[in-house]
């Protein structure tokens, strides 16, 4: 007897979990975006270095606070280098190119991380969707994909990118993913 094809995933063992959790119709969105948070931020640890985030912190730091504003952008692409593959180079690109006439603001720092978070979850979604399309003879993949999105949706993604950033507490957006007791089970 298998433990279904989320097992032989090739992935993580969060984003197997969300994939689990969206293979079960017995899981709620919300319990899948519960699994979903903790699954992107292990992915941000393993891929981006805090070498990035401090370097991109200083130049908006320093931008924030000169009255003559100067264009940010080849500092930016000097920080390639660190920025590694995966999430580390989409937020960097999304940096840059949020940068208003090479100018970045606090906002344009969270907004790219919202962004760059977000575009892994979808491709976490579609990495799920085709492996139970090869590895599954049941209709799960059917609606994984669209589960995980609308999970995605309901996320508070924005929140934890500013977390990663460290411009919010540490605590704020992290849910426990085991349950508690008896009153913890299913929701009717």
């Amino acid at each position: 007897m298998s433990d279904g094809p989320h097992r032989s995933l090739p992935m993580p063992p969060g984003w197997r979990r969300v994939a689990e959790r969206s293979a079960n119709v017995a899981f709620s969105s919300e319990e899948i975006s519960k699994a979903l948070i903790p699954a992107l931020e292990q992915t941000c640890r393993d891929e981006m270095s805090p070498e990035l985030i401090g370097g991109v912190c200083v130049l908006i730091e320093a931008q924030e606070s000169s009255l003559f504003k100067e264009d940010v952008r080849p500092k930016l692409e000097a920080l390639r280098e660190v920025a590694g593959c995966g999430i580390g180079r989409t937020f960097l690109d999304n940096v840059i190119q949020l940068s208003p006439q090479g100018s970045a603001e606090l906002n344009d720092f969270a907004s790219a991380m919202t962004a760059a978070l977000k575009d892994r979850a979808a491709r976490g979604a579609r990495q799920i969707e085709e492996h139970y399309c090869r590895k599954t003879t049941t209709p799960r993949a059917q609606n994984t994909r669209a589960r995980i999105e609308q999970s995605i949706a309901g996320s508070p993604i924005k929140e934890l990118a500013r977390q990663i950033l460290k411009l919010d507490a540490r605590d704020s957006v992290r849910p426990t993913l085991r349950q508690q007791g008896l009153d913890d089970g299913v929701r009717l």
